[in-house]
């Protein structure tokens, strides 16, 4: 739906709320997507979001919206519905969605709902939820079809029309006897296959396949790269325990990035478009100081230079003028070359191995850029001051700056990657006031140099 197509849903739902027409709004809601009514709720005032929601026609509609929601937003959803209401419609939910909504739970609330649960069903969260957050037994289903490999293609046919309540049928995990997994086939694979073939003579045994305690990061990049529209999760024994589908590698892709994006640009990496104003502030203000104690230093090197021109204060003043510009060109390279990185290592095409090829290869295009810049900013001082040494100066100083920046930029998420740490921590705010304290000292050592 597009964004014409929302603000008619949303004009309409509000005009059957504000008349109490229920049988129509339930028809509204019926024929509505649920991931339509999951953003139309994010539209609503509170008030409207919750009579929205409390009128949902069905449990398995009410299940599906919840799963749409953002996790922002669905946190503080979550807190205002009613206990009984929530425990119904985690009964009718995927077990891997119903685990992650439990998570955003408080400990005491979240004990509430699993206490008004099924034993089966309590034992399936609880088991999803013992595996640490970001992980693939965090997101993986326990609900598939998986068939012993002893099996003929025309049993297996049969179990397949049996499972239409289960998780992903595309894929057929095969195990043997103790349950580990042995191999996968295709539906094509089945279907074409004579009769009374056992599936181990048909399957193929070099499964692609992650750990329970792989990085939801890892079970990303391994679906992207061989095209896959399922992975299977085994334990430490090899026995299958789970699967995660294209459907949740693609939450965790847009997670991973907002998280990235967020942190790059120098706030947490939590979802904060839904938080309240003192929240979101308290998230940005400690990256923020990173900036602000990188200024403080750049403030005393420009000081500490002052003195080395005090019987040419005309010349420092000219030369101060272009501190902005061979800084924020310097800050501008090193993000570039961040942003770079950081993307490289979240897609697998770079890794922590290749740090001297990496910080080598953005060291050779700073220079590039730095030495066109330089030309270009030495020409113009040349022409706006009628200086030769001032433009000299400041040519030499921004092609330097540029190419330190590019190399910064390119080190730092690669150390951070090198020692397990979310290479987006060395972000913007960090490369900026490294920058804007580097950039001053090569700019003011190269004009006290050249110029006294």
């Amino acid at each position: 739906m597009n964004e014409r197509g929302y603000q008619l849903l949303q004009e309409t739902i509000e005009r059957l709320l504000r008349r109490n027409a229920y049988v129509h709004l339930n028809k509204v809601l019926k024929k509505t997507h649920p991931a339509d009514i999951a953003h139309l709720l994010t539209l609503l005032n509170e008030r409207s979001a919750r009579s929205v929601f409390e009128n949902l026609p069905e449990k398995e509609i009410a299940a599906n919206v919840l799963s749409e929601l953002e996790p922002g937003f669905r946190s503080g959803f979550l807190q205002e519905l009613e206990i009984n209401r929530l425990a119904e419609i985690l009964a009718v939910m995927a077990d891997d969605d119903a685990a992650d909504l439990l998570a955003d739970l408080p400990e005491e609330r979240r004990q509430e709902i699993l206490n008004l649960l099924s034993a089966e069903h309590t034992e399936e969260f609880s088991e999803l939820l013992a595996y640490p957050e970001g992980t693939a037994g965090r997101i993986m289903t326990t609900d598939f079809l998986v068939l012993p490999k002893s099996l003929s293609a025309q049993s297996a046919i049969l179990e397949v029309r049996k499972a239409a309540e289960k998780e992903m049928v595309f894929y057929l995990y095969v195990t043997d006897e103790e349950g580990r997994l042995s191999g996968v086939l295709s539906l094509r694979q089945l279907v074409t296959a004579p009769d009374y073939t056992p599936l181990e003579k048909i399957m193929t045994r070099d499964v692609v396949k992650v750990n329970v305690t792989t990085d939801q990061e890892e079970v990303a990049r391994l679906v992207s790269r061989y095209n896959l529209l399922a992975i299977p999760v085994v334990d430490h024994s090899n026995l299958l325990v789970g699967i995660i589908t294209v459907d949740d590698v693609i939450d965790v892709l847009r997670e991973e990035a907002t998280e990235d994006m967020l942190k790059m640009a120098g706030t947490s990496g939590e979802e904060i478009s839904y938080s309240s104003v003192w929240r979101n502030a308290r998230a940005r203000l400690p990256w923020l100081f990173a900036s602000w104690i990188g200024g403080l230093i750049a403030m005393n090197i420009i000081g500490a230079f002052s003195g080395g021109f005090s019987g040419r204060i005309a010349v420092f003043a000219i030369l101060a003028t272009f501190i902005p510009v061979v800084n924020g060109m310097g800050g501008n390279v090193g993000t570039q070359s961040l942003s770079i990185m950081v993307r490289g290592l979240a897609t697998g095409r770079v890794d922590g191995k290749s740090i001297g090829r990496e910080v080598f290869r953005e060291l050779r295009v700073g220079l590039l850029l730095g030495a066109t810049y330089g030309v270009l900013l030495a020409l113009a001082g040349m022409a706006f001051t009628r200086d030769v040494h001032v433009g000299l100066v400041a040519g030499i100083a921004i092609c330097a700056n540029m190419a330190l920046a590019a190399m910064m930029g390119t080190f730092l998420p690669l150390i951070a990657a090198k020692f397990k740490v979310d290479p987006a921590v060395a972000s913007g705010p960090f490369i900026a006031s490294s920058i804007d304290a580097l950039g001053s000292t090569i700019f003011f050592l190269t004009a006290y140099f050249l110029i006294n």
